[in-house]
């Protein structure tokens, strides 16, 4: 690795900071198409999911006990389901098709990300069976890309939910996505003596990120933030797409 990859994994390290404690979700859009540009892609999982984690652990004092525990005991069946598909299509799919798929997922989901609000409007509430679904996708989308905080924004935004219970439900879905996909990304080799390594190196940035998000958070709308970012999302994406 020289110089640039360094750079990267720290401007990686420290977007999954922003991303993870300021809005609660967005990182495997965001975190693993930068990182993949400086490792393979499918390492990138593995150094996102210990740092998405650490986030976790960093951003609990200011979250804890804010967040709708029902949501999660809904979907929690589907995303056992969705984690066990995705770890096997981990496991069969080879390295260059992989990182053009997240390429491709990246562009898209930055596109569901930007329509989002549009999309949501007048939807209801699902029932069980499309809550099933809804978790079955979003285990899988989390464990492939770690992108589910997309699916998940997509679930929770017609739930009424507002401020600091809104992000603090998206962290209780990040923490119990992270904690069961922790034994296939070991068994699949992604997590490792080695990219805990670069995970221990990137800890002070992630740091200063979650720290930055922490204050974004209660000082900026995230609208604007969403948008330039998901732009820098479009640009990786086609990166990896055609590479």
């Amino acid at each position: 690795m020289d110089i640039i990859d360094f750079v990267v994994l720290g401007v990686g390290g420290f977007l999954i900071g922003v991303m993870r404690a300021g809005f609660g979700g967005g990182i495997g859009v965001v975190a693993v198409p930068v990182l993949a540009l400086a490792v393979p892609a499918k390492s990138a999982l593995g150094l996102v999911l210990p740092l998405s984690l650490a986030t976790d652990v960093i951003s609990a004092r200011y979250y804890w006990g804010h967040w709708v525990g029902d949501h999660v005991k809904a979907l929690m069946p589907g995303m056992v389901l969705g984690i066990l598909i995705g770890a096997g299509i981990l496991d069969i799919v080879p390295e260059v098709w992989f990182r053009r798929m997240l390429g491709a997922l990246a562009c898209i989901f930055a596109v569901l990300q930007t329509l989002r609000d549009r999309v949501l409007v007048n939807v209801k509430p699902p029932g069980p069976w499309m809550r099933f679904g809804v978790g079955v996708t979003l285990g899988m989308v989390s464990t492939l890309v770690s992108a589910g905080g997309v699916i998940l924004m997509l679930y929770l935004l017609p739930q009424g939910l507002v401020g600091r219970t809104f992000v603090g439900t998206a962290w209780i879905f990040g923490i119990a996505l992270n904690l069961l996909k922790l034994t296939p990304y070991v068994f699949l080799g992604l997590i490792n003596f080695q990219s805990l390594v670069m995970d221990v190196w990137m800890l002070p940035v992630l740091s200063l990120g979650a720290a930055v998000g922490l204050f974004l958070n209660r000082r900026l709308s995230p609208v604007w933030f969403n948008r330039s970012v998901l732009v820098l999302v479009l640009g990786i994406g086609l990166k990896l797409m055609l590479s």
